[in-house]
């Protein structure tokens, strides 16, 4: 990188309606404004990937519009659905990270109901299954590495993104299926393989629109509440999952 050069981010949400949510256009707003200040210490590109339909495929093209459109060091990849906390900027500060998500809720339905809200990251199990991690506590300030990263709020460095060998190339992401047919996490794992290194960081929380049955909140509240009486913690098992 030139001495004189600010390193940059290249920020897409991407949107099958071409709507964005109020968060995201505020943050392409001041990411905007905040280019053109000289103690900025970041500048800053905006891209909306509207229209396309399969999130493999639109991630893709985001992908190759801030390979061709920029020279920016890191992509910042959004989903439509993510509410964008101010601070979103501060995934690219992951020094010793390739590929950095934000923390958000995860809510997957049918599942027990103290297991019914999850988070965007994940561990691997013997078998090599994945299941999504716990929420971390409070305490916890520092970012940590994880096996797989869900790809709603997400940061990746450019080298990410080299031809193969030595990156992902330009359409890294796919869908993978077992034999039942269940996603797996194709992205990461490609991602790990290649020997790039996987983070989260907690302090960068973006929320997630849902629609959800209220009903379906008051009993994974009542279920909770359950648990943590009786000291109960949930199992790998029942967070099996890939949401």
């Amino acid at each position: 990188m030139q001495p004189d050069r600010k390193p940059s981010i290249f920020l897409a949400v991407l949107s099958v309606s071409g709507r964005v949510h109020y968060s995201t256009a505020m943050a392409f707003a001041r990411a905007m404004a905040s280019s053109m200040l000289s103690d900025c210490p970041w500048r800053f590109g905006v891209h909306i990937e509207a229209g396309k339909r399969g999130a493999d495929y639109a991630r893709n093209c985001v992908v190759k519009s801030f390979l061709k459109e920029s020279d920016a060091d890191w992509l910042v990849m959004i989903d439509e659905d993510e509410v964008v906390p101010e601070n979103f900027w501060q995934l690219c500060t992951v020094t010793d990270a390739d590929i950095v998500s934000g923390l958000t809720p995860v809510w997957v339905g049918g599942m027990d109901p103290e297991t019914n809200l999850r988070v965007n990251n994940y561990g691997v199990d013997a078998k090599g299954r994945c299941y999504n991690l716990p929420m971390p506590d409070e305490s916890v300030k520092q970012p940590y590495r994880v096996p797989i990263v869900g790809t709603g709020c997400i940061a990746i460095r450019r080298r990410v993104f080299a031809p193969k060998p030595h990156g992902l190339g330009s359409s890294p992401f796919y869908f993978a299926f077992d034999e039942d047919r269940k996603v797996k996490a194709g992205f990461s794992v490609d991602a790990n393989k290649a020997g790039f290194n996987l983070a989260v960081h907690p302090q960068v929380r973006f929320d997630h629109v849902k629609e959800i049955p209220l009903w379906h909140v008051e009993k994974y509240y009542q279920a909770r509440k359950t648990m943590e009486v009786s000291g109960k913690q949930t199992t790998d098992e029942q967070r099996l999952s890939i949401g």
